[in-house]
């Protein structure tokens, strides 16, 4: 904040060629404009927050996570996954790379439907290989981006 000898006005900044040193009160707008974020889906409203089913709290449900249609949309304000890594593991299917990536569209997309407005998705996930190197973490942050999801971590809130 900028105050002037009694003056208790804050004074606003913009998008400069640049940069400014405080990010107060301050108009991106010419930033948010531009050419870079051509194409990037703009937040929208994604409905308001539902109530958790009183049935489904404190309890574990075994089941698939692509199908979590017991769950009421927006009404899940946190999810924490470290999906199987598909490593030839005694509980990995034996999926190609695409299928792989398909099924784990499935489970983000069924997410971010259960996902509260500012809703978090918290997702552990490794990069596989070494020849070749299969970088998943780059995979799962193209479908996330896909599907809706912020990289701040929350659901586009309107």
């Amino acid at each position: 904040m900028t105050v002037g000898r009694g003056s208790n006005k804050k004074t606003s900044t913009t998008t400069s060629s640049f940069g400014v040193s405080k990010r107060e009160s301050h108009d991106a707008s010419k930033y948010y404009d531009s050419k870079l974020y051509q194409g990037i889906p703009k937040v929208t409203d994604v409905g308001d927050p539902q109530e958790f089913p009183e049935f489904l709290r404190d309890s574990l449900v075994c089941g698939d996570s692509r199908d979590m249609s017991m769950i009421p949309p927006n009404s899940v304000q946190l999810m924490v996954t470290s999906p199987p890594y598909n490593v030839s593991k005694e509980y990995d299917e034996d999926l190609s790379l695409q299928e792989y990536l398909s099924m784990l569209k499935d489970v983000f997309t069924e997410t971010y439907r259960v996902l509260a407005p500012g809703g978090r998705a918290v997702i552990n996930v490794a990069n596989v290989g070494r020849k070749p190197y299969i970088p998943l973490t780059s995979y799962i942050n193209m479908i996330m981006l896909e599907i809706g999801f912020l990289m701040r971590g929350g659901k586009n809130l309107g």
